[in-house]
């Protein structure tokens, strides 16, 4: 494939890569330029997933504040509704902002993407309620919650694909990783500090919450305009511009590399599945049973977050001596797995115990990042923006939507059973996509001088 448009495998040699025990331990070997500019890519992920997270964690709370009254069903699919609006939208952003970055770079998209996070928090703290501005308030919520899905989907991509690009492989499996991390880092953040405020100011601590994070989502966007565009894309960019402009690259990304982007759609399939099922289905089981309040749900999911945290910091760490698709097929069957045995675990006389111990299992487990630098040099340098963030965004928008009402509608008929069997379904497709999914050239002989040398050292 990469013969086709002669920009995707920009790093391929026809002599064989090794991958040895030095190589791995040089990993962190980065040049001081490139050190600050992960550095600033990682704090702008993580202050724009602090804002992002920090609506979904306290759904909870604002459904009250903004939702008419009405019956617990109906306010399971209000809250579905919240959830995933922010992501039924990002497919047309990522159409947008991915062709804008594939023309204009990487830069100005991030810096767009954080300011759009930081708008979209700032009005949110302002939100007068239902109670005093009737249907206003819900869609005001709504259209304010579609923008943060926009802006946190286009800008995790375009992390991913910066640091792809700015370190070469196979050093840039572990700091294309860190995206993940920070992220993570993000929504413990949001959870720690919601939990904060919301203990001083029962009533109002939300709002100090979205306030705090459109300011340092601000302080972030200027942070980032230090950035320089990566070597990768500059070289790139000037080879299409002599060879059809880039608008022509774009679109032969999308029809020559089908097979590709379908994988990395069905691979994508199970964040937002997960992380409902994690942090909103079963918070529910422990409302209702339990009479868990909107605050105790919070803390409750803050050491679930903190469980999540602290394994893929490890799962990041054991990346580098199990290579990162290698790892990610283990985990899909261990997920696949729970799928299977859920439903005799989890039911509405399981223990708040047992409920926790589900949860943090799921969370500590949704991971995909550990391979990103893969599946983002699949993809041809000019084009991959867009293909990847349109891929990812529509496999999350059809993943959110289908899953959170799927979750309260088949829940509500069939339990956890139902569930069960939608988890099982979207696990097969994310192991199909993961299987099928063709790395360039030199990822290819990375992985083949792995594997030689695992073959080579039995343990």
């Amino acid at each position: 494939m990469g013969a086709r448009l002669g920009v995707v495998d920009s790093h391929d040699s026809t002599e064989e890569l090794s991958y040895s025990n030095s190589a791995k331990k040089s990993n962190f070997s980065i040049s001081k330029g490139q050190r600050e500019s992960l550095g600033l890519i990682n704090i702008g992920t993580f202050l724009e997933y602090f804002d992002f997270k920090v609506y979904i964690h306290v759904t909870v709370i604002l459904n009250v504040l903004f939702f008419p009254k009405t019956d617990p069903y109906t306010q399971s699919l209000l809250m579905a509704l919240s959830f995933s609006m922010a992501y039924l939208l990002r497919p047309l952003g990522s159409l947008l902002f991915g062709f804008l970055g594939d023309i204009w770079g990487r830069k100005t998209n991030i810096i767009i993407t954080t300011l759009m996070m930081s708008i979209a928090s700032f009005v949110l703290g302002c939100m007068p309620t239902y109670d005093q501005v009737g249907w206003i308030a819900p869609l005001a919520v709504i259209i304010c919650q579609a923008v943060q899905g926009i802006s946190s989907g286009v800008e995790i991509i375009g992390a991913i694909v910066y640091t792809a690009e700015l370190v070469k492989a196979p050093r840039n499996y572990f700091f294309s990783a860190l995206i993940g991390v920070a992220a993570e880092f993000g929504t413990l953040f949001s959870l720690l500090l919601c939990t904060a405020l919301l203990t001083l100011r029962p009533e109002d601590g939300w709002r100090y919450v979205f306030f705090i994070g459109s300011g340092i989502a601000v302080i972030g966007s200027i942070a980032r305009t230090r950035l320089k565009e990566s070597p990768e894309f500059l070289k790139a960019i000037q080879k299409a511009k002599k060879n059809g402009g880039a608008k022509s690259f774009i679109f032969r990304a999308f029809t020559e590399y089908k097979s590709n982007t379908l994988n990395y759609f069905l691979l994508e399939l199970r964040g937002p599945f997960l992380f409902f099922l994690a942090y909103i289905s079963l918070s529910e089981l422990l409302a209702r049973n339990y009479g868990y309040t909107p605050t105790q749900i919070i803390l409750h999911n803050l050491f679930i977050s903190l469980a999540s945290f602290s394994s893929y910091i490890c799962f990041v760490f054991i990346a580098r001596y199990i290579h990162p698709l290698r790892l990610l097929k283990r985990i899909g069957f261990v997920l696949l797995a729970i799928s299977i045995v859920m439903p005799f675990v989890i039911n509405d006389n399981s223990s708040i115990k047992v409920i926790f111990l589900m949860q943090a299992l799921i969370a500590s487990l949704n991971i995909t990042g550990i391979a990103d630098a893969i599946f983002t040099r699949g993809f041809p340098v000019i084009g991959r923006y867009t293909v990847m963030g349109v891929s990812y965004s529509l496999a999350r928008a059809f993943a959110a939507c289908g899953t959170s009402y799927g979750c309260v509608v088949i829940a509500s008929k069939y339990g956890f059973l139902g569930v069960s069997v939608m988890m099982a379904l979207i696990m097969t497709l994310h192991l199909i996509g993961v299987y099928r999914f063709v790395p360039c050239k030199e990822d290819r002989l990375i992985e083949e001088s792995w594997r030689r040398e695992r073959d080579s050292n039995p343990r």
